[in-house]
C-alpha cells in the first residue's frame, strides 16, 4: 500500500480550509491546516509535506514571505498559491519566487484537484 500524500492547506478563511480539508481528504490525501502565516511557516519548515496550498494574504506573514523564509532554510516543498489577490504582479512574483502554480479565488474544485494530481502523481 502506498503512503498517502501529505498536503498543508494554509488559509485564514475557515470556510476555505474546511472545504479543502474535506475535498482533499475525500480524494485520498492526508491534510493539515494552518490559519496564519507564522503557523504555516513553522509547520512547513519541517519538510514533511508533499505539497502546500498557500494563501497570499494571511495574518502574521504573507504567503510570499513564507516561501522566501522556506527557501532561505532549504525547504523545497512545492507550493500552489491559492488567493483572491487580483494583482498580476503577485502572480508573477509568486512564480518567480518558487510557487509551482497559481490559482485565483474563487476557484473550481475539479480544476484545483487536477492541478494537485499533476504535482502529486500516485
Amino acid at each position: 500500500m502506498t503512503e498517502k500524500k501529505r498536503i498543508l492547506v494554509a488559509d485564514d478563511s475557515e470556510i476555505i480550509t474546511t472545504l479543502l480539508n474535506s475535498a482533499l481528504g475525500s480524494a485520498g490525501y492526508e491534510v493539515s491546516t494552518a490559519s496564519d502565516g507564522i503557523q504555516t511557516y513553522e509547520m512547513g519548515r519541517t519538510g514533511e509535506f508533499d505539497l502546500v496550498i498557500l494563501d497570499q494574504l494571511m495574518p502574521g506573514l504573507l504567503g510570499l514571505e513564507v516561501i522566501d523564509r522556506w527557501h532561505e532554510e532549504g525547504v523545497e516543498t512545492p507550493v500552489i498559491m491559492l488567493t483572491g489577490v487580483e494583482d498580476d504582479r503577485t502572480v508573477v512574483e509568486s512564480l518567480d519566487r518558487g510557487a509551482v502554480d497559481f490559482v485565483r479565488k474563487p476557484f473550481h474544485m475539479p480544476e484545483l484537484l487536477a492541478r494537485i494530481r499533476q504535482r502529486l502523481p500516485p
